[in-house]
């Protein structure tokens, strides 16, 4: 662990004496390293302690971002509230060092990833809208539905309608009051409820989830998979993503934020599909910023 003390050490230094938006991103890409020998070498608790016992967490933490990560106020790292603070940033409430790391850590490569995801997901909505004339979609993990942000500048159409599915309630009321032009119907259950067949019984032209299999082990996560793509219409898509292995705040999130994803690559996501559409067709394909994988699954249209 000597160099990542040295890394801690010389970041800890320069955001103290001359903060810069570099430092921060210097500092994200040098903890991917050390963070992908900690897992190599089952050393991520040690890793962890280590960063948040250096006198450079403290600094780190006064960014309401990574805080919010860390103390997990609602259970667990990157909930809804958390997210709007890339989707609908407000630094102007913020000055000097908690001001820049807040904007270091909602624009570097991760926060951009995010951003692209709630604009793939306005596209295929929209796209959606265009070949249908009710397009029925269910959202799994819904949050606060960011995406809808993107379909207003993309269509004034509202031929939609959407079932949200997440155990917050919070989220669901702050979807259905903020976007009011579209018809949310709010699933208040945890998504096991969708494994156990215990809420969503009826069909989609879409399904997806943003961020929720980032949380979930191979088995779960194969089940999940085929639980979404029953509840499919004929040419129906499922969409999922995930963070990946080599993202590039993997080692920052975990060491100062607490905050562990479940990483998977193009390969990972691959052994998935196959494992749980034997017959089905699929897609999987990078987002521009390379911080995540996309796996489409499309259904017959027989």
């Amino acid at each position: 662990m000597d160099r990542l003390k040295s890394i801690l050490n010389e970041a800890h230094t320069s955001l103290s004496t001359e903060p810069r938006l570099a430092a921060i991103d210097w500092l994200a890409t040098e903890l991917g390293t050390s963070f992908d020998e900690a897992i190599a070498d089952g050393c991520l608790k040690t890793f962890q302690s280590s960063c948040l016992d250096h006198p450079l967490s403290e600094l780190l933490l006064t960014d309401p971002y990574s805080r919010r990560a860390f103390e997990k106020p609602r259970g667990y790292a990157g909930d809804a509230v958390m997210l709007d603070y890339i989707y609908r940033p407000a630094r102007s409430s913020l000055d000097g060092l908690a001001g820049l790391i807040h904007e270091a850590t909602t624009t570097l490569p991760n926060a951009k990833s995010i951003l692209w995801r709630r604009d793939y997901l306005a596209t295929l909505l929209g796209s959606l809208m265009r070949s249908r004339e009710i397009a029925e979609v269910l959202s799994v993990a819904s949050g606060h539905m960011r995406e809808l942000d993107r379909l207003r500048e993309i269509t004034s159409d509202t031929n939609i309608i959407f079932t949200a599915l997440d155990q917050d309630l919070s989220s669901i009321s702050e979807a259905r009051a903020t976007y009011k032009e579209y018809n949310i119907f709010g699933e208040n259950k945890n998504f096991t409820s969708l494994l156990k067949g215990r809420s969503i019984h009826k069909n989609y032209d879409l399904v997806y989830s943003a961020g929720l299999f980032d949380y979930l082990q191979d088995t779960t996560a194969v089940a999940l998979m085929k639980a979404m793509f029953s509840r499919l219409k004929p040419g129906g898509v499922l969409s999922v993503a995930n963070f990946t292995r080599d993202s590039h705040g993997r080692g920052f999130m975990a060491g100062f934020m607490d905050w562990c994803l479940i990483y998977r690559n193009e390969q990972d996501l691959q052994t998935l599909a196959d494992a749980a559409f034997p017959k089905a067709s699929y897609r999987i394909f990078r987002d521009q910023p390379r911080n995540v994988v996309y796996l489409e699954v499309f259904a017959d249209r027989n």
